[in-house]
Formats: structure tokens, C-alpha cells, sequence
């Protein structure tokens, strides 16, 4: 089932710098002076902009920062943000809103996007692609059963059947919905995949992604999947512009090596790979017994208390969410945050940290992707998702962190991109020559 769009257009650029390295300073110093440009030059006109954040948290930023943009957040009218922001886009208004908000957009919002030629600015990567879990297996059944649904034999999409049903309402309205703007794809026969429409990203004049190792992420793999070309720059230390080939991580990563202490010790043996497991990963913890998860918990408890030494304020710990009830512990189990957690400040005073997973895409996306030709790299993928936790703690202001990651796997291509020059090696395929010798 190999699909890849090769029509697509989008003029997009990806902002590809370690986090911290000022590309949100710089795409706000960007916006800025467009601002000047127009005050210089009443022929320019300046095209509105979208601003697309991880989280509330993060809206207030750009607010603050670029005053004479006077960036507005949705509201709810009639207790919904979608028609907040639609009358937002008919004023022609300039928006920062989150990730969540903007996955929902529909055709009609999209239009407006496109008619008042707007710019979109996703600060770090969108969830474009992701298993479709709100419905049960008898629903779906149900909608097949009863003809509600089809799948469109080229694309694999689940459109609904508007001959038949186009005057439906009821508790399936929103897989209606879904099913109108081909987000819902039915793949291998038992699995849903969601897929942001790719014709909505075409409906901007201009497209900037701010993230670190985007060539890991389930985005990247996205874009490529749809037929998008996108061109990879990044920052170097005069926040200047700078091909991502030129990209000289050398200081960095000796000042980070002096900054970053990981455990090595006996307490990480449950995380040596042995034949054909990959401990810590979630298929593992599936198996695990108490008596292993007990032995993991203890661990940790020995790390904040003995290792670190740190009390329960400063410390800050993940693992797979439904393990996180019986892997916490003293000094850190109201220190929990997801193992997926982006673009944040509320945790850069934590000194020690705990990771443990062994991170993997999800088998059903990774094997999406490959079907439409696109191979992901699984240790590339978990090393950028990895590093945006640990970016979370204090280390992000240039302080010493301490950390625990019994995994084998995962400490490894930590310490090997301590140990690299620029991402674009590790990009190149040098963490497989890794996973091997684990």
C-alpha cells in the first residue's frame, strides 16, 4: 500500500537547533521586524500569522513578546474555541494558539486560512499521525454493518456515506466529521490510524517548524509520506541563519558533557538487553512480573535518595503512563510528567531525573510509514523524544543535572550524541552502528 502524494506544495521551513539555542527568540525577532518593515514601507502588506504552541503555558510568550502583532488566543463562544477562532480568522487577527486546537480545524476553517493568506509558525512538531482510539470495535463494526461508512479503495480513507446518510446526527457526528476531511484511515484491517489532512498545510503562504532533530519525528515522516519538500536550516551562536550542514554542536557538547552526569552502576543490569527483549520498552513492562517492576522501583527510590541525594522538589521522573502507579516512589511520585513532554519552562529547576522507558514508535505508525515508503529510525525517534524531556530540567539554563536511565539502549545514543558533532551525523545512520553493538 504505497501512496506517497508526489503533488503537494507548501513553502516549508524547518528551524532544526538544540533547545535553548534561541529559535523561538529568533522567529519572534522575525515577526518583529516585519513589524518594522511595514512602519518603513505603507506599500508592504503583512500577512497574518498563526502562531501554533505545545501548550496554554506557552501562549502567553508570544503575546508578551511581539506587542504590536497584537497576537489573540480563541475563546470560546458558545462553549467552543473552533468558532472562537473562526471569527478571529475573519477578522484577518493574529492567533497563537495550542497543538490541540489547531489538529482541529475543519474545511470551512481552513478556507479562511487560505483566503486571508495566512503564515503558520508550529512551535515543535505536531502529532500529524497517531492511532484513531474513540471507537470501540462493536461501534466500528456497527458503522460498517450498517453502511454509515466506506474505504476508498486507493487511499484507504473511511469516508462517510453521504447518499445514504447525509442527514445523520447522533453520537457518530464526530467520525462524520473526521470521515469529510479524510482524516480516518483504515489500515491492515484492524487498526485506525489519524492523519492531519495534508491539504490543510497548503492553504498557508508559509510554513516555519521550530524543533530539534526533526528528521526523528513522526512529523518529518509525515510530510515525506504526503509528498511535502521542506528545507532544514538552523541557528548558530549569533542566532544567525545557517545551513543545517553547517551546524557545529562541538562546544556544546563539551560544556553539556561537564553539565550532564549519568548513573552507571549495577542498578541499571535490568535495563542489558538479553537476546531478543528490549527492556523498559512497553512491550517489556507488559510482561514484567511485581517482582521485576518491584526490583525497577526500588532502583529508582536508591537513585533520588543515594545517587543524587536530592529532595523530592528537585527531582522529576517518567515512565509509560500505565506504569505510573506502581513504579512510583519516595522522594518522586508527585514528580511525574509525561515521557513526551515539549516546550515548557514549569520544571527547569529539577536537578535529577529518572527515565524509564525504552522508547519505540508505536508498531502501527512506524509500519504506516513503511508502507507508504518511508523508513523511520526508531533510535533517532527515541533519542529527540528523549532529549526534549530532558530539556525540561535545569540543564536547558546551563546547570548540572544528574540523571538515572537504566535502559542500555536509551543510555546509549544519549551518550553517544554527547559524544557527536552535529545531529545531521546521527541523521546519516550512525545510532544504528549502536543498536548493533547493544
Amino acid at each position: 500500500m504505497s501512496y506517497i502524494n508526489t503533488t503537494r506544495s507548501a513553502d516549508i521551513t524547518v528551524i532544526d537547533a538544540l533547545m535553548g539555542t534561541g529559535k523561538s527568540t529568533w522567529i519572534i525577532d522575525y515577526l518583529n521586524n516585519r513589524i518594522g518593515e511595514t512602519f518603513n514601507n505603507p506599500d508592504l502588506t503583512l500577512q497574518p500569522v498563526l502562531v501554533v504552541v505545545p501548550s496554554l503555558g506557552e501562549v502567553d510568550r508570544f503575546t508578551k513578546a511581539c506587542p504590536a502583532l497584537d497576537f489573540r488566543n480563541p475563546q470560546p463562544i458558545h462553549g467552543r474555541k473552533l468558532w472562537g477562532l473562526k471569527t478571529l480568522l475573519q477578522e484577518g487577527a493574529n492567533i497563537v494558539t495550542t497543538h490541540a486546537l489547531f489538529s482541529m480545524i475543519t474545511p470551512d476553517i481552513n478556507r479562511l486560512f487560505k483566503q486571508q493568506g495566512y503564515r503558520l509558525i508550529v512551535d515543535e512538531v505536531l502529532s500529524a499521525v497517531e492511532t484513531y482510539n474513540g471507537l470501540s470495535l462493536k461501534d466500528r463494526d456497527s458503522l460498517f454493518r450498517c453502511n454509515y461508512v466506506y474505504v476508498e479503495p486507493d487511499t484507504r480513507r473511511i469516508r462517510w456515506n453521504e447518499v445514504v446518510h447525509g442527514d445523520y446526527k447522533g453520537r457518530f457526528d464526530d467520525v462524520r466529521k473526521l470521515c469529510q476531511i479524510g482524516s480516518l484511515v483504515f489500515y491492515r484491517d484492524s487498526v485506525l490510524i489519524w492523519e492531519f489532512p495534508a491539504e490543510f498545510l497548503e492553504s498557508f503562504e508559509q510554513v516555519f517548524i521550530l524543533t530539534y532533530m526533526f528528521e526523528g519525528s513522526a512529523m518529518s515522516a509525515y510530510l515525506k509520506a504526503e509528498g511535502f519538500e521542506y528545507k532544514t536550516q538552523s541557528l548558530n551562536a549569533d542566532g544567525e541563519l545557517i545551513d543545517i550542514e553547517q551546524v557545529d554542536e562541538s562546544a556544546q557538547k563539551a560544556k553539556l558533557r561537564e553539565l550532564i552526569t549519568i548513573y552507571e552502576g549495577r542498578m541499571n543490569n535490568i535495563g542489558t538487553t538479553r537476546g531478543k527483549e528490549k527492556p523498559l520498552s512497553s512491550s517489556w513492562f507488559k510482561r514484567a512480573t511485581p517482582t521485576t517492576l518491584k526490583k525497577l522501583k526500588s532502583s529508582t527510590e536508591n537513585f533520588f535518595k543515594k545517587v543524587a541525594g536530592t529532595p523530592a522538589a528537585d527531582n522529576l521522573w517518567t515512565t509509560y503512563k500505565p506504569l505510573r502507579s506502581q513504579l512510583k516512589g519516595a522522594r518522586y511520585a508527585r514528580q511525574w510528567i509525561p515521557n513526551c513532554t515539549k516546550a515548557t519552562n514549569d520544571y527547569i529547576d529539577r536537578k535529577s531525573l529518572a527515565y524509564l522507558c525504552n522508547l519505540f514508535m508505536y508498531t502501527p505508525v512506524k509500519n504506516y510509514f513503511a508502507d507508504r515508503g518511508i523508513d523511520v529510525d526508531n533510535d533517532l525517534y527515541a533519542l529527540s523524544e528523549m532529549l526534549q524531556w530532558i530539556w525540561r530540567s535545569q540543564i536547558r539554563r546551563g546547570d548540572p543535572i544528574t540523571l538515572f536511565i537504566p535502559s542500555k539502549r536509551m543510555r546509549g545514543l544519549l551518550q553517544q550524541w554527547l559524544e557527536s558533532t552535529n545531529t545531521v551525523e546521527l541523521v546519516k545512520g550512525q545510532t544504528r552502528d549502536l543498536q548493533q553493538a547493544a
